[in-house]
């Protein structure tokens, strides 16, 4: 298996372009997944803006690429004294499947200044059994998820809140670090499953915000939904605390479910 360094090599064609190869190895089922790409497109961002960190990151997903060979471009739109802004497409056979605009810039290590509220209630990881989302994509051979068991009714064909939390950490031994967690917010069952909800389901748009460097150590991630409409839109929430207990990412997604997809 190739880790994530290897799955986001970039080589640069000319200025402003890079290719790269989607593994097939980060995806759900035939899908390369949604957070690699829009990490992938953003390690690309980052070198156009020439900044150490993605502050925010807003993807569109336009169509879904296969595996294999990508072109990202990239465009500096703003260099600022704190942040700069880059525009950045992802595309593949002359098609444009990501767009995307990337804030970057660079972000401490220290604590909070001021935080709403404590990390949310979970099971210790060693509480947490290692579910297999039923797929037979290739995605959870590099990410050790163990979901809480408040979160498992969708295994046993329940329904629950609308809620979702787990525990993440790369299988390859590395720790999670600022586009690696762009993975992370994207990672755990979609919070439909336990609404009755099944199946593939995409992403439109997805929002990523990094609001600290991760403690090296497994990550906990929490989403929720707070609306699934009667056409099958929803949105998804996400926050991701790392071993200490801090807040590092949150992101928030609209997605269609695979139930209402099925119907259309």
């Amino acid at each position: 298996m190739r880790s994530f360094a290897e799955a986001t090599a970039l080589s640069e064609l000319r200025a402003g372009v890079h290719t790269a190869a989607l593994d097939s190895e980060w995806s759900i089922g035939k899908n390369p997944h949604g957070g690699y790409m829009m990490a992938l497109l953003t390690k690309a961002a980052l070198r156009t803006a020439q900044r150490s960190h993605p502050l925010a990151v807003s993807a569109h997903f336009l169509r879904s690429p296969d595996a294999g060979e990508v072109e990202l471009h990239t465009e500096r739109v703003k260099r600022g004294r704190l942040f700069s802004t880059a525009h950045a497409r992802l595309v593949q056979n002359g098609k444009v499947c990501i767009e995307a605009t990337v804030t970057a810039g660079e972000i401490s290590d220290a604590a909070h200044q001021w935080e709403a509220a404590q990390q949310p209630p979970i099971k210790p990881i060693d509480e947490c059994p290692d579910h297999r989302m039923p797929t037979d994509g290739g995605l959870l051979g590099h990410l050790n998820l163990r979901l809480d068991p408040h979160s498992t009714a969708f295994l046993r064909g329940e329904t629950d809140d609308g809620e979702v939390r787990g525990w993440m950490e790369l299988t390859d031994g590395t720790d999670f670090d600022p586009l690696t967690l762009i993975v992370a917010v994207d990672m755990l069952p979609p919070t439909v499953f336990g609404l009755g909800q099944s199946g593939w389901c995409p992403t439109v748009e997805l929002t990523y915000q990094l609001r600290a460097l991760p403690a090296p150590g497994p990550v906990a991630g929490y989403t929720r939904c707070d609306a699934l409409s009667a056409d099958g839109w929803f949105n998804e929430d996400a926050a991701v605390y790392d071993s200490r207990g801090r807040l590092v990412a949150q992101s928030r997604q609209l997605a269609l479910s695979g139930t209402a997809l099925k119907n259309r």
